[in-house]
């Protein structure tokens, strides 16, 4: 399966938005309170001049505040990165790397087993990219192997292979705990295990082709009220 997603904002672009928006805050908070003085009897040049000040200590605390909560943010990532063991900086899945003939034979013997496997998805199959990660911009790889019950969902899961952190296979597996399985054929046979890759990669961070089918972004709360739809469904019938 592929899974796809987008780089956020860049740190400019962050950085421009707010700074344009503490530009409208100075605006109104000046001409707001260069009103009030001037209704209490200042004087238009006095009242300037004391609203000025008072943007001019506005725009200091914001702007310290800002730097404060920026560095504690960044604390805060990195000890997640670390906790989770990403990489520091950006991560792209090669295809021409040493890692790429692995990669395109799990790709390869996925849709092997989709042949053969007598399951067939309801629905598209959804996943969440890792957010740290797609933050740092890492892209990954991860291969879980399954059981289909006869509730048709996965279990027994387990990693089989996982680069560069093992986020990405608890991203594969909430997936997969997520999905919905029909049978083929009549005639299944219980307990024959399943695996399926997981490529995670981020749009223009790499050269590696759009092989594999694309997994749709999980959605927990949309999928909590499925859920709660086809137990009402099953205690009806």
């Amino acid at each position: 399966m592929l899974i796809r997603t987008t780089r956020t904002l860049s740190t400019w672009a962050m950085r421009a938005l707010f700074y344009a928006a503490l530009f409208g805050v100075v605006v109104l908070a000046h001409l707001a309170i260069s009103g009030i003085l001037r209704a209490q009897g200042l004087s238009g040049g006095v009242a300037l001049l004391v609203a000025g000040a008072a943007v001019l200590v506005l725009v200091i605390v914001v702007t310290n505040a800002a730097e404060w909560l920026r560095d504690k943010l960044r604390e805060r990532r990195e000890m997640q990165r670390v906790q989770q063991r990403l990489p520091i900086g950006p991560c792209c899945v090669i295809w021409h790397a040493p890692e790429e003939k692995s990669v395109r034979q799990l790709l390869a013997e996925e849709e092997a087993d989709h042949s053969d496997m007598p399951w067939d998805v309801v629905g598209p199959l959804r996943a969440r990219y890792p957010r740290l990660a797609r933050r740092l911009g890492v892209e990954g790889v991860a291969v879980a192997e399954f059981e289909v019950g006869a509730d048709g969902r996965a279990k027994n899961i387990n990693c089989v292979d996982a680069w560069p952190s093992d986020v990405f296979y608890d991203a594969a597996r909430e997936a997969l705990l997520h999905a919905r399985f029909k049978p083929k054929d009549v005639h299944i046979r219980f307990g024959a295990s399943y695996k399926m890759p997981f490529v995670f990669r981020i749009n223009g961070a790499s050269n590696a082709r759009d092989t594999g089918r694309r997994a749709r972004k999980l959605r927990p709360t949309l999928v909590a009220a499925q859920q709660a739809v086809e137990k009402l469904q099953h205690r009806g019938s």
